[in-house]
């Protein structure tokens, strides 16, 4: 999407489709203004709270850490780093790959998995996919960002939260030392099957709105099928991303939980 020829095309295709939706752009920009410094410390403390409820100071840290990590790492790649080579024509002229605004939604979300006990893992990862994608059809909307922008944003958080989540199973507190000691619990398991399902009732509800908007007399041009294509691709990737990070959290953490079990047997 960045540095091919057709990739720069079907991005931007689906970028200039956000001005057949005029009326929703000025809404767009307004929910993307609620991303401030204060804004963000707010969400940060709420999310910190959770783990200082539950006793886990050191959940906190790292739900922290994985949100100003996200922020750095986009900031850096974006400014410092990556670069987009002007391939074809676009309304957008600097680099805008990854997403600012994306990347701070989403990373709060997820580092709301961080902190939450196992039960509420997957409910909240479903949550946490919703509420970035929110961010991500957003600054497309908005004009503010190609879909890719937002796609690589999620790229970002997800890696960094994997680091974080890692990082706390390689170094557990005292709570969690001793939840490993226990007798292991029923596991929770997200496999292949489970993330084509989501995939397709994803999938299948994005068809269902495409639809709704085409009755309601929205042009249904190439741009536009591209933005709203875009859209329900967006809510799709960033849903299946946090589905994966807590499939992969669920079975690191049963995977602790067998070690010593099997070798005191």
């Amino acid at each position: 999407m960045v540095r091919t020829y057709w990739g720069q095309r079907l991005d931007e295709h689906a970028f200039v489709g956000h001005d057949f939706f005029t009326s929703r752009e000025a809404q767009a920009d307004s929910f993307l203004r609620i991303v401030s410094v204060g804004s963000l410390l707010l969400a940060t403390t709420l999310v910190a709270a959770v783990a200082v409820i539950r006793r886990r100071p050191r959940l906190a840290l790292l739900a922290a850490a994985s949100i100003v990590g996200s922020i750095l790492c986009t900031e850096v790649l974006k400014h410092l780093i990556l670069e987009r080579p002007a391939i074809i024509g676009s309304g957008i002229v600097d680099n805008s790959y990854p997403s600012g605004h994306t990347t701070v939604g989403m990373a709060v979300a997820v580092a709301a998995m961080l902190v939450v006990p196992r039960r509420l893992l997957l409910p909240t990862a479903l949550g946490a996919g919703l509420f970035g994608s929110a961010f991500g059809v957003a600054v497309v909307a908005a004009g503010w960002h190609r879909p890719s922008d937002a796609v690589g944003a999620f790229c970002v958080v997800i890696a960094v939260a994997a680091l974080c989540a890692a990082l706390g199973h390689a170094f557990p507190d005292r709570v969690e030392a001793a939840a490993r000691r226990t007798r292991r619990l029923p596991p929770i398991r997200v496999g292949t099957t489970e993330l084509g399902l989501l995939a397709l009732a994803l999938g299948g509800l994005g068809l269902f709105a495409l639809a709704a908007l085409s009755y309601r007399g929205i042009p249904w041009t190439s741009t536009s099928a591209g933005f709203l294509l875009s859209a329900a691709a967006i809510v799709v990737i960033a849903v299946l991303a946090t589905a994966a990070l807590a499939a992969a959290m669920l079975a690191s953490e049963d995977g602790g939980r067998a070690g010593p079990s099997s070798d005191r047997e």
